[in-house]
C-alpha cells in the first residue's frame, strides 16, 4: 500500500527501506506487527459494529470476512511495494497510487461488507437504510490510511537509521586510514634517523655501530610483532620506550639515563602504540640541545580514576610555548592519533618546569576501536 510522501527525497527513503519492511523473510518484525495490528483492529471492529448494528452475529461474519481480506491486500501491496522499491518514482506519482489504492480497497471491503449486510433480514440491524455502504467506506478509508501513514512512518524512521550506521561506518572507515596512514608515517622516521646514526658511528666507532644494530633489530622485532594491533598495553609501551632509549645512548658521549615511576595499576591500560616512544623521542630531541653532562629523562605514569596520566621531562628549556598548530612532526602526528582514539578525551601539554622540560598525556577513559 503505498502511502504520502512530501518531496523526492522523502519517496526515496521510503523506497529504499520499505522493501525491509514487506519481506518476510528479510523482516519477520514486519509480519509481526502486521498481524497483531490486524488482530487488534478486528477486536475492535466486532465491538463497534455490535454498537452500531446491535447484532452479535452480524458483527462476527462481517468482521470475520472483512477483516483478515484486509490483512490480505495490506500485506500483498506491502509485497508488492516492496519488490518494485528498486524504481525511482517521484512523489506525485506515489500520492497518486497510495491515494488510488486506499480508495480501491476501501470501496471493495464496503462492496463486499455491505452484501453481507444484505444477507441478514431486514429490520435485524440497527442502520438507516442505505447508509451500510458509506459508513463501510469511511471506515476502511479511515484505517487504511492510518496503516499507510503508520507503515511508512516506520519506513522513514528505519532509512534515516540505516543512513546515520552507513554514514557511521564510512566515517569510521575513514578514521581507520587515516589512523592507519599517521601510524606508518612513525617507523620509517624513526628508523630514517636510526640509520643515519649507524652510517655516522660506522668509520669511527664500528663497535658502536654494530651495537647499535642490533639493538635496532631487536626494537623492529617488537614493532612488527604489533604491527595492526594499533593499541598495546602500557607496560609494553616502557618496554619498547626502554629500547629505544638504550639505541640513543650510544649515540652520546655524554651520559643518557632514564627512570621510571610507574603506577601499578596503570600498566595494563591500553593506549595507541608507539605513544610513549612519540614523547621519549622528543625529549631526547630536546635534552640533546641542552648543556647538562648527565642526560636524565623521567617517565611516570600513574592512574587517577579512570583518567591515565604519561608523563615524560628531559634537561633543556623551551624557547618558546609549544604550539601544536605550528609544531609539526612527531608530537603532531601523536595528537592526531590521540584526537582519534580519545575524541575530546585528551590533553596534551608541552611546558618548561624549572630547568626540565615537561611533557604530559592525559587519557580520559579507554581508547575507541576503529
Amino acid at each position: 500500500m503505498h502511502g504520502m510522501a512530501l518531496s523526492d527525497h522523502t519517496s526515496t527513503i521510503f523506497t529504499t527501506t520499505s522493501q525491509e519492511l514487506s519481506q518476510g523473510e528479510s523482516s519477520p518484525g514486519f509480519w509481526r506487527a502486521q498481524v497483531v495490528g490486524w488482530i487488534f483492529l478486528a477486536v475492535v471492529g466486532f465491538f463497534i459494529r455490535l454498537a452500531v448494528f446491535g447484532n452479535a452475529s452480524a458483527a462476527f461474519w462481517l468482521t470475520l470476512a472483512l477483516e483478515p481480506l484486509a490483512f490480505v491486500l495490506t500485506s500483498a501491496a506491502a509485497v508488492w511495494h516492496g519488490r518494485n522499491a528498486s524504481k525511482t518514482r517521484s512523489a506525485v506519482t506515489t500520492l497518486a497510487c497510495a491515494v488510488l489504492l486506499c480508495v480501491a480497497a476501501a470501496a471493495l471491503l464496503a462492496s463486499i461488507g455491505y452484501a453481507i449486510h444484505h444477507l441478514f433480514p431486514v429490520g435485524a440491524m440497527r442502520v438507516i437504510p442505505g447508509n451500510q455502504y458509506r459508513l463501510g467506506f469511511i471506515y476502511y478509508m479511515g484505517i487504511l490510511s492510518i496503516w499507510t501513514l503508520i507503515y511508512f512512518g516506520v519506513a522513514a524512521e528505519l532509512a534515516a537509521r540505516t543512513e546515520r550506521i552507513s554514514k557511521m561506518k564510512a566515517e569510521t572507515h575513514a578514521l581507520r586510514l587515516e589512523l592507519e596512514s599517521l601510524q606508518l608515517q612513525i617507523e620509517p622516521h624513526f628508523l630514517f634517523n636510526a640509520l643515519n646514526t649507524i652510517v655516522a658511528e660506522i668509520g669511527e666507532r664500528p663497535a658502536i655501530a654494530e651495537e647499535m644494530t642490533r639493538r635496532l633489530a631487536a626494537y623492529l622485532r617488537y614493532s612488527l610483532n604489533r604491527r595492526g594491533q594499533g593499541l598495546c598495553r602500557l607496560d609494553e609501551e616502557i618496554e619498547a620506550a626502554e629500547a629505544y632509549i638504550r639505541i640513543q645512548s650510544l649515540r652520546f658521549d655524554r651520559q643518557l639515563e632514564y627512570r621510571c615511576h610507574l603506577d601499578p595499576a596503570s600498566l595494563e591500560r591500553r593506549l595507541p602504540h608507539m605513544t610513549l616512544q612519540g614523547l621519549v623521542e622528543n625529549a631526547i630531541k630536546h635534552g640533546m640541545q641542552s648543556s647538562s653532562e648527565h642526560f636524565l629523562i623521567n617517565i611516570r605514569t600513574r592512574l587517577r580514576g579512570d583518567e591515565l596520566m604519561v608523563e615524560v621531562d628531559n634537561p633543556g628549556h623551551l624557547h618558546a610555548p609549544y604550539d601544536l598548530a605550528q609544531g609539526g612532526g612527531g608530537l603532531a602526528n601523536l595528537c592526531r592519533r590521540l584526537a582519534l582514539r580519545y575524541p575530546d578525551r585528551y590533553e596534551f601539554s608541552l611546558n618548561q618546569r624549572d630547568d626540565r622540560i615537561v611533557a604530559e598525556v592525559k587519557l580520559q577513559g579507554e581508547p575507541i576501536q576503529l
